[in-house]
C-alpha cells in the first residue's frame, strides 16, 4: 500500500492511499507468459536449427557423393584437412591395388617361364625326341629352371611373412642383442665362393656393433645386398662390406664397383620384381625380389636405407640401424 500526504492550508493534513500488487503477485501474473514465451522461443529454435542443420550438412552430403573428386568439392575451409586425409587415403589405397595387381601379373609370368621350359624339356624326353647324348643337358637345364623357380618361390614365401610381421608389429618376432658384425664377417665367408665364381673380390671391414633385431633375418639382408653387388658386377671388380659405429648407432654399407644403377630407376630398385636390366637379370638368375625383402627387413628394425649410384661405376647402399640405448 503506498501513502500520499499533503499539508492544507488550514493545517490540517491530507492522506490518500490506494491498494497496489506485491511482486509476487505480479510474478504469478507474469508466469504464464513468461512459459508459453518460453515454449514458443524453443519451438521456433528446433525449427531454425533443423533448417539451419539441414543447410550445412547438404554440401557434406554432396561431397561425400563425390569422394573421387573430394578436393575440388569442399564446401568449408574447416573440412581441407579432412578432404585431403581421404584424398591422400584413397591415393593410398589405389597404389596398395596397382601394387598387388603389379605383384599378381609379375608372379605369374615368372612362375610361367620355368615352367615352361621344365615341361618342355621333359616332353621332349618323354617322346622320345631327345637324342641320348642331349638327355644329359635337357636334364641339367630342367634341374637349373627347378633351382630358380625354388628360389623364387622362396622369396615370395619370404615376403609374405615378411608382410605379416609389418601388419603383426615387430614385436611379434624374437629380438635381441646382435653382433652386426659376427653376421656379416659370416655373411662374407658364405659368400666367397659365389664371388671367386664371378671373378670378384669380396672383403668385410668391421667393428663390433650390437643392434637390436633378429638375427636370421639381418643375415637375410646382408646376403641380399651382397649378392646383388656380386650378381651386377664386371669380372675383377670388387664388393667392400662395411660395419661401423656411428654416434651410438650401427651403420652397415655394401660398396661395389659394378654397372652402378641410373638416376631414373633409383628410386623404383626397391620394388618387387622391379629390374633395371632385365635380361641381365635372367641371365643372372635373380628373382626380382632381393631388395625389396631387404626393404621390409630394415623396416621391421627401424632402420633407414640410402642409396648412392653413378651408372658405370659402382653402388653403395647403406642400412642406418637406430642408437641402442
Amino acid at each position: 500500500t503506498y501513502y500520499y500526504a499533503i499539508r492544507l492550508s488550514n493545517g490540517n493534513v491530507l492522506r490518500v492511499a490506494t491498494e497496489a500488487k506485491n511482486f509476487f503477485s505480479i510474478y504469478d501474473d507474469a508466469v504464464p507468459a513468461v512459459l508459453v514465451s518460453c515454449v514458443l522461443i524453443l519451438l521456433l529454435s528446433v525449427l531454425l536449427a533443423f533448417f539451419l542443420t539441414r543447410q550445412l550438412v547438404r554440401p557434406i552430403v554432396t561431397m561425400a557423393n563425390n569422394l573421387d573428386d573430394v578436393e575440388k568439392n569442399v564446401p568449408y575451409k574447416e573440412l581441407e584437412p579432412f578432404a585431403k586425409a581421404i584424398a591422400l587415403d584413397q591415393k593410398n589405397r589405389q597404389n596398395g591395388e596397382k601394387i598387388r595387381r603389379d605383384f599378381t601379373a609379375n608372379v605369374s609370368h615368372e612362375l610361367k617361364t620355368p615352367l615352361t621350359s621344365i615341361s618342355g624339356y621333359a616332353e621332349l624326353i618323354e617322346t622320345g625326341m631327345a637324342k641320348p647324348e642331349d638327355i644329359a643337358g635337357f636334364a641339367a637345364r630342367i634341374r637349373k629352371e627347378a633351382g630358380r623357380l625354388m628360389a623364387l618361390v622362396g622369396d615370395i614365401i619370404q615376403l609374405s611373412e615378411l608382410d605379416d610381421a609389418s601388419e603383426e608389429g615387430a614385436g611379434k618376432l624374437t629380438m635381441e642383442p646382435v653382433d652386426l658384425a659376427a653376421v656379416v664377417n659370416e655373411c662374407v665367408q658364405d659368400l666367397q665362393p659365389a664371388a671367386r665364381k664371378a671373378y670378384l673380390v669380396l672383403s668385410a671391414q668391421t667393428e663390433p656393433v650390437m643392434v637390436e633385431g633378429s638375427r636370421g633375418l639381418l643375415m637375410e639382408l646382408c646376403q641380399n645386398l651382397c649378392d646383388n653387388a656380386i650378381r651386377y658386377n664386371r669380372p675383377g671388380g670388387k664388393v667392400e662390406v662395411t660395419v661401423r659405429n656411428v654416434a651410438g648407432a650401427a651403420e652397415l654399407c655394401v660398396k661395389d664397383n659394378g654397372i652402378g644403377i641410373a638416376p631414373e630407376h633409383q628410386q623404383r630398385v626397391f620394388e618387387r620384381f622391379y629390374r633395371v636390366d632385365k635380361s641381365r637379370s635372367k641371365a643372372t638368375g635373380g628373382t626380382g625380389l632381393g631388395l625389396a625383402i631387404v626393404k621390409h627387413i630394415a623396416i621391421l628394425h627401424n632402420a633407414k636405407i640410402e642409396l648412392e649410384s653413378e651408372a658405370g661405376k659402382g653402388t653403395s647402399i647403406q642400412v642406418l640401424f637406430p642408437e641402442q640405448n
